[in-house]
């Protein structure tokens, strides 16, 4: 038996887009070399999952919503 496919709803992905603009946030704190490599590449990582599932980051405080569909 074939499992469904289960997406990731709207509502994770929004949490995902507000953690990646909260990074923005940490460059002016003092954080080694190290956990500031870490840190881009979950950031990185977090961006690719909106992208997987069809959105994009907004950066526009002027627009509510942290996503953009593609």
């Amino acid at each position: 038996m074939m499992k469904k496919k289960i997406d990731t709803e709207y509502r994770a992905l929004t949490i995902i887009a507000d953690m990646v603009i909260r990074f923005g946030t940490l460059h002016i704190l003092n954080i080694s070399t190290a956990d500031t490599e870490t840190l881009q590449s979950v950031r990185d990582n977090l961006e690719k999952i909106i992208k997987q599932n069809g959105y994009r980051m907004n950066y526009d405080r002027n627009i509510k919503s942290p996503l953009i569909k593609s």
